[in-house]
């Protein structure tokens, strides 16, 4: 089981690469608008249809309505049809990836970031933590206030469980930040191409992705000779 853990723990971490990567490509790239979260996108349908830009109000609303079509989607596939999210979600980040790399500078910047809207929502709900800590992989806030939360546990109470707890958030938060660096210097040299780049650190996630996979796999096959033997053993 620890080593199911700790292979959780290093896929979060390594998605939350790629999400501080799409998140620094939409600042640089569209206008300083953040595609990971709804919030600056809700209050500009508000100020929108305050200001009577009904286009803008109407662009924005599509938005939502992405984003919204991620996580439900993700939470469908999960809950009803009891899929395996992280590999539908890789498939999802590069198809996302793929696109973005072809969508012109000069266009609409919400409109040019209607892939990272569906997919970074779903990621979200793809990719909800581990350890059974409930941690963002595509924002930071929650992680940094998780962070100080347990340091400031760990001060009152000296449980280990708030260093561990410090140890993954604070894990998330700084491989977001290595995204976000890595994101930074490659827009610096190649510019709004730059994006395809983020093919390494989800190759680096699929790689961990598969070794759970098999792992799932061998544990399975494991039950499933078990339960044979048992059987047997019965008759």
């Amino acid at each position: 089981m620890k080593n199911r853990e700790d292979l959780a723990c290093w896929i979060h971490h390594s998605m939350a690469i790629t999400g501080g990567y799409l998140g620094v490509y939409a600042l640089l790239c569209r206008d300083d608008f953040f595609g990971n979260a709804l919030t600056a996108n809700l209050i500009y349908i508000v100020t929108s249809l305050l200001g009577t830009n009904f286009l803008d109000v109407l662009i924005r609303i599509v938005a939502v309505c992405i984003y919204v079509a991620g996580i439900v989607s993700a939470n469908i596939l999960s809950k009803k049809y009891h899929k395996n999210l992280h590999p539908i979600s890789l498939v999802i980040n590069f198809i996302a990836v793929l696109i973005l790399g072809f969508l012109p500078e000069e266009m609409d910047p919400v409109l040019g970031l209607y892939p990272i809207f569906f997919a970074m929502a779903f990621q979200w709900n793809s990719f909800p933590g581990a350890y059974g800590f409930a941690s963002s992989s595509i924002f930071s806030t929650n992680n940094t206030r998780q962070v100080a939360n347990a340091l400031s546990e760990y001060y009152i109470t000296h449980e280990k469980k708030q260093l561990k707890k410090a140890w993954f958030f604070g894990g998330t938060l700084i491989c977001f930040h290595i995204g976000v660096a890595f994101s930074w210097i490659t827009h610096h040299f190649i510019g709004i191409r730059s994006v395809w780049l983020c093919v390494v650190p989800l190759l680096i996630s699929t790689v961990l992705i598969i070794m759970e996979c098999r792992l799932n796999h061998t544990e399975e096959t494991q039950k499933n000779a078990l339960g044979t033997a048992v059987l047997k053993k019965t008759n």
